[in-house]
């Protein structure tokens, strides 16, 4: 835990808002207005705001889309605030935040930066995700994650890392290692499905029209809605894309139980490609029509971060779900299953010399702040008071 110098929580001067940002499979109003409703309890008179887009399986949708999105709404909200905003991003939603805010640059006014057990070093464990695709396994889910289709069906391949295929990683992530700053970003991010020109056309809207998309709850929360069109047609997309994943898992995984050896097998990106591409075109019009995102450059990514005020990463090593659980504070695994600690990321990586995304500025300066909490299911953390009173409260002035 850093050292607490800074003074916060100034009791002359309003506290500024929050703006909470879910996770995966969640987001309904109930299920995040429980965090909104302790903080204004602790903090009576705070503004906050939820967002309510990207709910459920909406929230399977590939990383930068929904990144996009939330940063309009992230600047809009930070346009109402001069004083500048905070913002906690659950689990998935850590990383969004870091995109949003890394694709924003000095456009954004946010002062703290909440990641509440986010996988911010990558997510390399496949439990979490049997339910929904019982054949994968962490042995084999890169050869379904790192392909074109694979990075650009569902969100959770956006994040995958896997430490034995790093090279595999590096070429195909199209989003993790884009806010890690170790590769480009791709000028253009496509996607799986053709979007028609009315339902295009009912987003757009929704995106220009989101002063429209505030509503205020019983206890004044502020949310942030989808309108229905928007969310009908990207459930749409999403249910069709776990179809195609579901139909390359099981490939992959008939392609190693075909005989008991234990001898690694790999289906190639352009195989899995081709399966996923043939369920698609079983049931949409397929197109690799390229929807345009900002190309921020690498400096501008590094000032999103940098001009923080603090950064606080909060996990615990009985979360359940991100895996390593050490990845919440930017470890990942080595290919050997060794654990490398974010400030032994240093040749070519996150916390090398040059210093990608600013974390090494924001270590130097005091202001990444860490939190190790045992004890916490990783569907609890924005439940449990313990964690806000003890871990984020404080830093929330």
């Amino acid at each position: 835990m850093s050292n607490k110098s800074c003074v916060c929580n100034n009791t002359s001067l309003p506290y500024r808002p929050v703006v909470i940002v879910h996770g995966l499979m969640t987001g309904d109003v109930s299920t995040m207005q429980h965090l909104a409703t302790n903080i204004t309890k602790i903090h009576p008179g705070t503004k906050t705001y939820v967002i309510n887009r990207f709910c459920g399986l909406a929230s399977l949708e590939p990383l930068w889309r929904q990144t996009k999105l939330l940063a309009d709404d992230l600047l809009y909200i930070c346009s109402l605030h001069p004083e500048g905003v905070h913002v906690i991003g659950y689990s998935q939603g850590g990383l969004i935040v870091r995109g949003m805010l890394e694709m924003c640059g000095n456009e954004h006014n946010v002062k703290t930066f909440v990641s509440l057990s986010s996988p911010q070093g990558g997510q390399y464990g496949a439990e979490c995700f049997t339910k929904m695709f019982p054949a994968l396994t962490t042995r084999t889910a890169y050869e379904l994650f790192y392909s074109r289709l694979g990075q650009r069906a569902l969100s959770v391949a956006n994040y995958w890392y896997d430490p034995r295929h790093r090279d595999l990683y590096l070429k195909y992530s199209v989003y993790l290692a884009v806010i890690d700053n170790l590769k480009p970003e791709e000028s253009n991010i496509g996607h799986l499905l053709k979007i028609k020109d009315g339902d295009k056309n009912k987003i757009n809207d929704s995106i220009l029209n989101t002063t429209n998309l505030f509503y205020t709850s019983s206890d004044d929360t502020i949310i942030v809605q989808s309108n229905e069109d928007e969310t009908k047609i990207i459930e749409t997309h999403v249910s069709v894309a776990i179809a195609a994943v579901t139909t390359a898992t099981i490939k992959v995984a008939e392609g190693h139980d075909d005989d008991n050896s234990t001898q690694e097998r790999f289906t190639s990106a352009a195989t899995i490609d081709s399966i996923m591409t043939d369920t698609l075109v079983n049931n949409v019009n397929l197109s690799y029509l390229e929807d345009d995102y900002p190309n921020a450059k690498s400096n501008t990514r590094k000032i999103g971060l940098a001009r923080l005020q603090r950064m606080v990463l909060i996990g615990g090593p009985d979360d359940g779900v991100i895996s390593p659980w050490q990845s919440s504070q930017f470890a990942v695994l080595d290919s050997t299953g060794g654990l490398i600690q974010l400030r032994n990321r240093q040749q070519d990586d996150v916390f090398s010399n040059n210093d990608p995304i600013g974390l090494r500025q924001l270590d130097m300066t005091g202001r990444l702040i860490e939190y190790t909490v045992p004890g916490v299911h990783h569907h609890e953390w924005h439940h449990n008071e313990k964690v806000l009173n003890e871990c984020i409260i404080y830093w929330l002035d």
